[in-house]
C-alpha cells in the first residue's frame, strides 16, 4: 500500500498521488514514521507557514488564490480522511496549513488577508 511521505496517510493500491498534499506517494514509509500521530513537517526549506484553518473551503479559496496570483504554495492537511469504502476514520483533530516561499511571504500575507481574514 503507498502511503503520503507528508501526512503519512495510507491509499489503495493504485493510488499515485496525496489528494490532500498533491505529492507523490511513496511504497513504504521509514521505519521511525509514527502513522498514528506524526506532526513533523516536511517541506522544503524555502517554504513557510503562512495560514491555519480547520475548514477546507477557505483552504482551498486562499489556495487557488495565491495560485492565481503566480504564487507557488502547498496545502497540508491532516486529520480525518476518506478511507475507501469505508467512511470517514478520525485520526486525530482535522486542519489545513498552507505553505509558500519565504521570498513571497509578505505578498501572500496581503492577499491571505483581503481573502480569508473576515471569514474566521
Amino acid at each position: 500500500m503507498p502511503f503520503c511521505p507528508l501526512c503519512k496517510s495510507e491509499y489503495s493500491s493504485g493510488t499515485k498521488r496525496c489528494p490532500d498534499c498533491e505529492i507523490d506517494l511513496i511504497e513504504e514509509l521509514p521505519e521511525d514514521a509514527d502513522l498514528e500521530d506524526s506532526d513533523i513537517e516536511e517541506l522544503p526549506e524555502d517554504l513557510i507557514l503562512l495560514y491555519t484553518t480547520r475548514n477546507r473551503v477557505y483552504a482551498e479559496f486562499l489556495k487557488e488564490t495565491l495560485e492565481n496570483s503566480n504564487i507557488p504554495c502547498h496545502m497540508q492537511s491532516s486529520g480525518s480522511f476518506l478511507e475507501e469504502g469505508l467512511g470517514y476514520v478520525k485520526k486525530k483533530k482535522g486542519g489545513y496549513k498552507i505553505y509558500v516561499p519565504a521570498d513571497k511571504y509578505e505578498e501572500s500575507l496581503a492577499i491571505k488577508e483581503q481573502t480569508v481574514s473576515d471569514l474566521e
